[in-house]
């Protein structure tokens, strides 16, 4: 360990934006022990590390604005006092007692220049924490930085006149210094030069004037994304430094008031995901379109206000083919684009986003707009289309969330018996026929934070689908038995509750405060509170509620432990994710044997897992990710046959994989059933659980959390999965994995997984998604793996697998959508990989020999070694114990040296005479 442990220290500072209130929380982190050996244990949660916590006094110290008194702890004083530890905002690891996190709100202040006395920091993030002032040069004193974000909270904030300590930063990899402001800064160009290990830069909205340095040699050719959106360059597009960098994969030039034609080497730029030109006028549309034939990667297109001229059906028809079953985002809006919205955008199978508001489309809105199943955000808004829209337009949009049909002259023709399988946050229909009757399909979509139905022809009254009610709760009428005040806006304390409440939902407000000492209604049932800003302890007075069946107490700012009188209710349903509680599991939640639900994720919950957990066979969901859980996995978990979602990723877990995982029951085919799963009915335990929908439950699943609402839901989806990633787990995958064949999603990435892919694994016909990604596998991968036909999601990448990459159209189709699938194994060969297999196996052969000629001089030099000294030693004793022997032995000696005299004697005498 390093003598100063303040080298330790990393702070870090994320925003989150509430979508419904955009509010802005912001949080500080600090400190990640990137040196510390992940087998050490210090069981001192609590210690005092002066060093620790004079560097958080520091801090303190720079902070000018701190109107919620979040930091009032952070003192010197009694003996509780001195621990940095129980400081508020301030959490520290179980392992080596260092600070692991610190969570601060709106502060303001100045970025501190001892930062650069940390000289072991590899990550630095204080973006968006409104600091002031210059940007500290000391930065540049952190020679191991590989990660530098010091993005201003908004510009104007910070800035700076020289950022030549970067290139001290020789190990920089990601640079970030969005709204910064560098207008002074006219060499920015070539002090990024630099440093050839970057990665990505960002320098949106930072006022650099220029573009078009000139470079004597480009250093940057590992450069992958460059971000320069809302600078002020104000001169040709072509005449910019970093055109012939061809590893882009992120490149963002938009409204940075260049102009003029892109030059051709775009074409060469063929790894490119995300693209956005916007604002960059006098680019005709047929010659743009053509410098994209060849990006096959792009994800994202962004072209707003591009083009001042230009027809629809020419745009879509001369998009790259290879992108219909890519491109995600396609952003057009204000390009005077004229003609009838085409049938083809029906071909673009995943694209999410579709904006093509401001333009002068015309004509109806084809039916194939039904086919973009993935279709989250679809902009029409302020055209010249017409025609009738009906729920066959929204056949397949299943997952449509943002939808804008404003500014046009459509007529919508729902009947009140449609139910629309999407829920919408955002409805735009200004200007369309909708009347006179209020819609009734837009009683269902309960989740519109805005709706714009303006001159809509609507003549009728708002029906009470749902509110926006704001303010203090008042005091509850003392008869209320159920109170549903979810998803509002409502402030201050809980309120006490009424006698005979049975269930009360205030889920999704703006709550705040400690949960009430006493919250009175002895029968309740259900309390919700999930998604609030409430604060301290759960009270004990929560175990009141001796019928308590369900409780989610999840989003919150709650601390300390789980009271142990939980386990002495009927809790059916737990949550209590994204808080601070910490401590080991409670033994007193083995009593909780109907327990269908528990998510403790988001945490800092501690210790192994208990294996009475395998008792508790009623469980259908189990979450615990982003603890700091460690020890093995219980095999009793196995147990629990009713389980259908179980995560444990992003903890300390090591030992093996789970054996007898055939016994999850739940998971295998032959009890769901293929056409229509349902529960097995041992695993019914509360008939009641169904009233109880909306519980909050969220999952992830392939990288994503969603919100599932209840169980009940991801029994309806099929969302089986399991996820035990991020971990430190050993040994192989156990072989009957592949009998969990209703299994949807597998998740074992980022542990130390060794062996080989069980070759069973095709006989896992549900599978959807599977991420076996740096682990130490090795061996072919099965040519099973071709048959999984709902396969979508495939991560091989970063393991030591060889051989022939099997075939099969569902894999191209994968790979197509995820080309760094295989990346990270050297041994594989094959379609689609450029590598070949002949030339791949006689590279192997050729390590092989290699390696065996390598080992060929050690041994050698050994036997000789070894057969001198053996033979030495014979020889000596023979001597030794023969006299017979020693005697013919020397008087050989002597008679081969007397032949030798002579005739050195002789051969002289005759060179001399001569």
């Amino acid at each position: 360990m390093h003598s100063s442990a303040t080298k330790h220290l990393l702070l870090v500072a994320v925003v989150t934006c509430s979508f419904l209130s955009v509010s802005v929380k912001t949080t500080t982190h600090a400190i990640k022990e990137t040196d510390q050996p992940a087998h050490q244990s210090v069981n001192c949660p609590t210690c005092i590390i002066p060093h620790e916590r004079d560097a958080l006094l520091a801090f303190k110290q720079g902070i000018t604005s701190d109107p919620a008194g979040l930091l009032d702890s952070w003192k010197l004083g009694g003996q509780g006092e001195q621990d940095c530890c129980r400081w508020r905002g301030v959490q520290c690891s179980s392992l080596t007692g260092h600070v692991s996190e610190l969570r601060v709100e709106g502060l303001t202040g100045h970025i501190p220049k001892f930062l650069g006395s940390f000289k072991n920091l590899r990550y630095l993030d204080l973006s968006s924490i409104p600091f002031l002032g210059i940007l500290p040069p000391q930065v540049g004193n952190l020679s191991k930085l590989q990660y530098l974000d010091l993005s201003a909270f908004e510009f104007g904030y910070t800035n700076s006149t020289d950022i030549s300590w970067l290139t001290r930063l020789s190990s920089l990899q990601q640079l970030a210094l969005g709204s910064v402001d560098l207008s002074a800064v006219a060499s920015w160009a070539h002090v990024v030069n630099m440093i050839p290990s970057l990665r990505a830069i960002d320098l949106s909205s930072c006022s650099l004037v220029s573009a078009n340095q000139s470079l004597s040699r480009l250093n940057l050719t590992n450069l992958e994304e460059l971000d320069l959106y809302g600078n002020q360059f104000n001169h040709p597009t072509a005449t910019c430094w970093f055109w012939n960098i061809t590893t882009f994969e992120h490149l963002d030039l938009s409204y940075t008031r260049l102009h003029g034609q892109v030059p051709n080497t775009l074409r060469c730029m063929t790894s490119l995901q995300y693209l956005s030109l916007s604002g960059i006028p006098n680019n005709t549309l047929s010659m743009m379109m053509s410098k994209l034939n060849s990006l096959c990667s792009l994800r994202i297109l962004q072209l707003e206000e591009c083009f001042t001229q230009g027809h629809i059906v020419e745009l879509i028809e001369k998009l790259p083919e290879c992108l219909s079953n890519k491109l995600q985002e396609l952003y057009l809006s204000g390009n005077n684009i004229t003609g009838p919205l085409p049938k083809s955008i029906g071909h673009f199978s995943s694209l999410r986003t579709l904006d093509l508001s401001d333009n002068h489309l015309t004509g109806n809105v084809p039916y194939e707009i039904g086919l973009l199943a993935n279709m989250t955000e679809l902009d029409l808004g302020d055209n010249y289309l017409d025609g009738v829209v009906t729920g066959e337009h929204f056949a397949g949009t299943r997952s449509l969330q943002y939808l804008d049909l404003s500014g046009n002259s459509l007529k919508l023709e729902l009947s009140s018996e449609w139910q629309p399988s999407f829920r919408l946050f955002v409805a735009g229909f200004a200007d369309c026929h909708m009347g006179p009757v209020f819609p009734a399909w837009l009683e269902w979509q309960v989740n519109i934070s805005f709706l714009d139905i303006s001159s809509a022809g609507i003549n009728d009254t708002i029906p009470h689908c749902s509110n926006q009610l704001t303010g203090p709760i008042p005091p509850l009428p003392i008869s209320l038995e159920y109170l549903f005040l979810g998803f509002n806006k409502l402030t201050g304390p809980v309120p006490p509750l009424p006698m005979p409440l049975m269930s009360a939902d205030f889920s999704a407000n703006k709550l705040t405060g400690p949960a009430p000492s006493d919250f009175g209604a002895p029968w309740l049932l259900g309390l919700f509170l999930f998604s609030n800003s409430i604060t301290g302890h759960i009270p004990n007075s929560i175990c009141k509620f001796e019928r308590l069946g369900y409780l989610n107490l999840a989003n919150n700012f709650l601390e300390g432990n789980i009271p142990p009188c939980l386990g002495m209710t009927d809790i059916v349903s737990l949550g209590l994710s994204n808080n601070s509680l910490s401590g080991e599991l409670s033994s007193s939640l083995q009593n909780c044997t109907d327990m269908i639900h528990l998510d403790l994720a988001m945490n800092n919950f501690s210790g192994s897992l208990p294996i009475w957990i395998g008792n508790l066979q009623a469980l259908q969901f189990i979450r615990l990710s982003h603890n700091m859980f460690s020890g093995s996995i219980p095999i009793s978990i196995t147990n629990l046959g009713c389980l259908l979602y179980l995560d444990i990723a992003h903890n300390g877990m090591f030992g093996p994989l789970p054996r007898n995982l055939s016994n999850l029951t739940a998971m295998r085919e032959k009890i769901w059933g293929r056409s229509s799963p349902s529960i097995p009915s041992s695993c019914y335990h509360d008939e009641g659980y169904r009233e109880h929908q909306n519980i909050g439950l969220s999952a992830v699943t392939k990288g994503q959390e969603l919100d599932y609402v209840s169980v009940y839901n991801i029994i309806d989806i099929k969302m089986v999965s399991i996820d035990l990633s991020s971990n430190n787990l050993t040994g192989e995958i156990p072989e009957d994995v592949a009998t969990l064949d209703a299994l949807v999603s597998l998740n074992i990435s980022r542990n130390h997984i060794t062996g080989s892919i069980p070759n069973q694994i095709g006989a896992m016909q549900s599978l959807e998604s599977r991420d076996l990604s740096r682990n130490i596998l090795c061996g072919d991968i099965p040519a099973t793996l071709s048959n999984l036909t709902f396969l979508i999601d495939l991560d091989l990448s970063y393991n030591n697998l060889t051989g022939t990459i099997p075939s099969g159209s569902q894999l191209q189709t994968i790979y197509a959508a995820h080309p760094f699938m295989y990346k990270g194994n050297q041994g594989l060969c094959g379609p689609p990989l450029q590598k070949s297999c002949s030339s791949n196996n006689a590279s192997r052969q050729g390590h092989l020999r290699r390696a065996e000629e390598g080992h060929g001089p050690e041994f050698f030099y050994l036997g000789v070694g070894c057969g001198f000294i053996v033979g030495i030693w014979v020889v000596f004793c023979t001597l030794l114990f023969k006299k017979a022997w020693r005697i013919a032995y020397f008087q050989l000696f002597i008679k081969l040296y007397d032949k030798s005299y002579v005739l050195v004697f002789v051969t002289w005498t005759r060179l001399t005479a001569t």
